[in-house]
Order: C-alpha cells, then sequence, then structure tokens
C-alpha cells in the first residue's frame, strides 16, 4: 500500500475506533443517575448479545443499587442489579428454571438474572463479569427515558393535600 492510501485511510480508522461508544463523560453519567436517585457509581451495564436495556424499567434497586432489565424482541428478559455494598459471593446459582450470576466490581455486587431458557449460563456469566460503567451510547440507552429534572417527583393532580394521601377517586368510580 503506497503512504498515500495509508494518509488517506488513518483518519477514517481514527474516526471510527473512537465512536461514540467511548466512556460515558462522569458529568452526564452523575446527572443521568440523578434523574431517577441513584449513586452513579452503582450505574453499569452488560453486553448481552441480542438484548437491549429497557430504559423505562431504569430505576432505584433496594436501598442504594441500581436496576434495570435487558430485553430481547422475542420477548425474553434478563435483569441486572447492583448493590454497593458488595456483600455477595461471586458465582452463578441455578434454583428451578431460574439461575443469577454475580461479580463484584469495584466494591459493588453486580447480579444478572435470568430464565433458563432465556439466558444460557455461560453467556450471563461473560456478561456479568464483563459488566462495567456504561459508554456514552450505552448511558444513551440506559436512560432513554429517565425523566428531566433531577429526580423531582412526578405532580399526579389526584392527590390531596392532607389526610391519609390516597387518591380522589371521583364518584362512582369503583363501581
Amino acid at each position: 500500500m503506497t503512504r498515500r492510501r495509508v494518509l488517506l485511510l488513518l483518519p477514517l480508522l481514527t474516526l471510527t475506533a473512537c465512536g461514540s461508544s467511548g466512556p460515558a463523560d462522569a458529568d452526564e453519567l452523575a446527572a443521568r443517575a440523578a434523574s431517577i436517585g441513584v449513586d452513579p457509581d452503582v450505574v453499569y451495564a452488560v453486553s448481552l448479545d441480542g438484548f437491549a436495556p429497557a430504559s423505562q424499567s431504569a430505576g432505584v434497586m433496594g436501598d442504594a443499587g441500581f436496576g434495570v432489565a435487558y430485553t430481547a424482541p422475542d420477548g425474553r428478559m434478563a435483569m441486572l442489579t447492583t448493590d454497593p455494598r458488595g456483600a455477595a459471593d461471586p458465582g452463578c446459582v441455578v434454583a428451578g428454571d431460574q439461575h443469577e450470576c454475580v461479580a463484584v466490581h469495584d466494591g459493588v455486587a453486580v447480579r444478572l438474572s435470568a430464565a433458563a431458557d432465556a439466558v444460557d449460563e455461560e453467556t450471563l456469566r461473560a456478561a456479568v463479569e464483563g459488566a462495567h460503567a456504561p459508554s456514552a451510547d450505552e448511558l444513551a440507552a440506559l436512560f432513554a427515558d429517565a425523566p428531566d429534572g433531577g429526580g423531582a417527583p412526578v405532580e399526579r393532580g389526584d392527590l390531596p393535600s392532607s389526610g391519609d394521601g390516597a387518591p380522589i377517586d371521583p364518584e362512582g368510580a369503583a363501581g
């Protein structure tokens, strides 16, 4: 290959290697995590072929963890959860038709569970062992449906300003 061809291809290779799949910006990750009320240090993503995060499911898990469902077009699902206490034994367990794999990354227990017929154990184990802070593309997918507004509660309009806080049902709504 001539020197000229190499020089012409170099910018193309550089652009391909640098795409938007690099690490997510720390400030963007912090802002997105705050929008759903989680610490950015517990937000993880996994690579699971044929599955994508269902962003409407992303949210707080337990006291301080993060959770998101990964779904496949055919209806299969895997659930990713994190626990900042890291109190979990790494490995995989099978219980009935469910299996779950756990890995600890930087003190955070990352758990991936699925029905045995949805994801095989080897794939589940590889995905959880490869769990990582989200890339820019993964961050966009994880938080596509996250509210803007720093985690402020949604104004419902049917809750009374006093009393037990039960919704105000219109006359005859109960049947």
